[in-house]
């Protein structure tokens, strides 16, 4: 996904483009670098940002159209956002700050969203955002952006082909128990059909051998993600094992 095009955004990127009513979640994690933040928001149609998260919100590159959570990040300094952003603040201590804005998504039909802020700092709260990819996966498509990787879903009966760069790093993981009928080729470790448990053989750093990438499961659901930058010294395939 090397050298995506910031004028043409989020929108068009390879492994997430864009199919309908579109959002950009920032959440309260390690803030993404500005251009990153302003790639996915470009041909976003709403902004949402999760409690402290993107605070002070005028040094966002855009305004965001809501800022949701139960606030306890931002005690003692909540604005009233009067000429600011809207609040909304949910006392719920059964979901998250990142769910509860898919969760007010997905009620006003977004069908797509991009969580930024995601992953790092704290495991456990990494892991329960990967965990929303099939949780809503029934509502939307969701795409999780790290600092330098994008994360979606493959569920069953899905195939893809995406064009990546050769030498493109990416990794399969079961998301939620065993998957069936996990075809991939066009990587430089293929597979035909193979099932993927759980503490199985691995399926991480494999290449992009050959575009378009070509990846398909029959049942089951896996956790995609695919590096942003392919990282090649000298000949593609040098040091490719894991």
């Amino acid at each position: 996904m090397t050298d995506y095009d910031p004028e043409q955004g989020g929108a068009a990127c390879p492994i997430f483009p864009r199919r309908g009513p579109r959002a950009v979640v920032l959440c309260d994690g390690p803030p993404p670098e500005p251009e990153l933040l302003q790639y996915w928001l470009h041909g976003a149609d709403l902004f949402v940002c999760a409690d402290a998260a993107g605070h002070p919100y005028d040094a966002l590159p855009r305004e965001p159209d809501l800022v949701i959570g139960d606030f306890d990040s931002l005690a003692g300094r909540l604005i009233d956002g009067r000429d600011g952003p809207r609040f909304l603040q949910i006392n719920d201590q059964h979901t998250t700050d990142s769910e509860k804005a898919v969760l007010y998504l997905a009620e006003r039909g977004i069908n797509e969203v991009i969580l930024l802020g995601a992953t790092g700092w704290r495991i456990d709260h990494t892991i329960y955002n990967c965990h929303l990819l099939e949780r809503f996966a029934d509502r939307m498509r969701l795409c999780i952006a790290g600092p330098f990787a994008d994360m979606v879903r493959l569920g069953p009966g899905e195939s893809v082909s995406w064009d990546l760069p050769l030498g493109t790093r990416f990794s399969l993981l079961p998301l939620a128990g065993t998957v069936n009928g996990v075809t991939m080729e066009g990587a430089h470790y293929p597979l035909l059909g193979e099932t993927l448990e759980t503490g199985a053989f691995a399926t991480v750093s494999n290449r992009v051998a050959m575009s378009p990438l070509l990846l398909a499961v029959r049942e089951g659901s896996l956790l995609v993600t695919v590096d942003r930058e392919p990282e090649i010294s000298g000949d593609v395939f040098e040091d490719l094992e894991p």
